[in-house]
């Protein structure tokens, strides 16, 4: 185990440490031949912990032709520094030497954009708003509308976050992809239905208004269908999953071990309570899950 110093997160909070873990692992399935991966899983306003982890990251030798980041999605809510969060990743791929640098949807993600594009219709953005900011997103919307007198309602709190998103968070929420493959490698934010058609799952609209969303048939909220299901040797349609959405699955006893059995890495370690995010290195079968421990949430306020 090794430590590194973390970088403030907050005025005022004194930084600590943030200690990193890595453990090796084989897959069934493998990415490409020629690809070297590192899949970032939920961060939830963790800048510090994203950052020792994108510090690792830069640190690894390059042993592919080809080196992509991917992030999982929720990068943003809960926790005290969603902005930077987005800022570090956008920053990732000059700072770790990738040739290429893939941003997903977490549900988290799709509640922000959802509430925040205009291209929404106003009650479906209102019903987003309402439910995102209920779940953490009021953390991330006093990052960037500026206190003052306070809004008269729902409706004037939303008009003000509209005007105040910054353009790089704007563009960046439009760049956001469903899913992304490498070989025999799927990285989706939530996971799939084994019971819908792969193709059809993935291709499920990320802009579905709440009221009507079915979270089994959409690719940034499963969960159960996805967690409790045992594939055959063909994995999920052919592929193993990388996924997050679900802070260890639930369970107090989550193994990586158990989960590569069932064809799928679940890269949520909770760390909007837990203080621990997790990304996998992956060449080829070989996976290394790296843990970057930092302080709880609890420390800022959780």
């Amino acid at each position: 185990m090794q430590c590194w110093p973390m970088r403030p997160v907050a005025p005022g909070v004194i930084p600590m440490s943030v200690a990193i873990e890595r453990r090796g692992f084989l897959l069934p399935l493998g990415v490409s031949p020629e690809a070297e991966i590192f899949a970032v899983g939920d961060i939830h306003g963790r800048s510090d912990l994203l950052a020792a982890l994108i510090d690792e990251a830069a640190r690894e030798p390059k042993l592919r032709e080809k080196r992509a980041i991917v992030f999982l999605g929720d990068l943003v809510d809960r926790g005290p520094d969603s902005l930077g969060a987005i800022d570090l990743a956008i920053g990732a791929k000059a700072r770790i030497g990738a040739d290429e640098a893939i941003a997903l949807m977490g549900n988290h993600e799709t509640m922000m954009r959802l509430a925040l594009d205009p291209e929404t219709p106003w009650d479906d953005a209102i019903d987003a708003f309402d439910t995102w900011i209920g779940n953490g997103g009021d953390r991330t919307v006093a990052e960037f509308v500026k206190a003052g007198e306070p809004p008269e309602d729902l409706e004037d709190m939303l008009i003000r976050a509209r005007a105040a998103l910054p353009p790089r968070v704007h563009a960046w929420l439009s760049s956001l992809r469903p899913s992304w493959r490498s070989g025999q490698v799927l990285f989706v934010h939530a996971g799939v239905n084994p019971r819908v058609e792969l193709e059809t799952f993935l291709a499920a609209p990320w802009n579905t208004p709440l009221d009507k969303l079915d979270e089994d048939r959409h690719w940034a909220w499963v969960r159960w269908p996805f967690l409790e299901h045992r594939p055959a040797a063909e994995g999920f349609s052919g592929f193993f999953v990388v996924h997050g959405h679900t802070p260890n699955d639930a369970r107090r006893d989550a193994s990586h071990r158990d989960q590569i059995a069932a064809f799928r890495l679940n890269l949520d370690a909770g760390s909007a309570m837990t203080g621990v995010a997790k990304m996998a290195i992956i060449r080829d079968r070989r996976a290394e899950v790296v843990s970057a421990r930092g302080e709880t949430n609890r420390q800022f306020g959780d």
